[in-house]
């Protein structure tokens, strides 16, 4: 005689609340949080011109202080790209290099920002593995500059410079390598490169392929 099923049992089995919660939290937070930031960098926006807004309807509009910030912004762009009014923010940036303590902290602003949205001449060039001694392995890196002519007479070989994230933080540190101790990565572009670095890793490995083997030899960097 065939054992009958236990309705009990197979209740429990399709009952998987841990499973469920950890599932929705996977899904929830990521989301949650990223709503989270852009609410509250677009709140801080908002705010900028929440004051001449509230005196010039004598209420407060939600969301128009991000457009006016964001047709200022093309306004900067727009009269910063013609001749004529070109050197009106020369002069400020003259200006800002000339005052002590503002130069060292809107100089690094500047190349940061230059380095992040500034294209391909001035943002990260390259994805690269950089080799480490001994059995250390290697550290994903974004080349920002190919070319050192103030460390020529230093550096006894071509070096060039090379930008190393922190994972699962805001930063990382500067190397001055020398040219053949990188092995390029033609296949990850500098935002992937950046993305996986930042994340410790984690993802899908789509684009973080096994292309260094102990036996490979390393590449020139363009």
């Amino acid at each position: 005689m065939l054992p009958l099923p236990n309705p009990k049992m197979t209740l429990q089995r399709r009952w998987h609340p841990r499973r469920w919660f950890i599932q929705g939290l996977l899904i929830s937070l990521p989301i949650g949080l990223t709503i989270y930031v852009v609410l509250v960098v677009g709140g801080w926006v908002d705010s900028i011109f929440a004051a001449p807004i509230h005196a010039i309807f004598g209420m407060d509009i939600p969301g128009l202080g991000i457009i006016l910030t964001l047709l200022c912004i093309f306004a900067v762009g727009f009269l910063a790209s013609h001749v004529f009014t070109a050197w009106i923010f020369e002069r400020l940036n003259a200006l800002l290099e000339r005052i002590p303590v503002l130069h060292s902290l809107y100089s690094t602003i500047q190349e940061t920002v230059e380095l992040l949205f500034g294209g391909k001449e001035r943002g990260f060039r390259s994805a690269v593995l950089l080799r480490q001694e001994g059995d250390m392995g290697y550290l994903v890196g974004l080349v920002t500059r190919d070319q050192l002519p103030e460390l020529s007479s230093i550096a006894d070989e071509d070096c060039i410079a090379v930008f190393v994230p922190m994972s699962y933080g805001v930063g990382g540190f500067t190397c001055v390598v020398p040219r053949s101790r990188v092995i390029p990565l033609p296949e990850m572009s500098p935002q992937q490169a950046l993305r996986f670095a930042m994340a410790g890793g984690v993802g899908s490995g789509r684009t973080a392929r096994e292309r260094v083997l102990p036996e490979q030899q390393p590449q020139e960097v363009d």
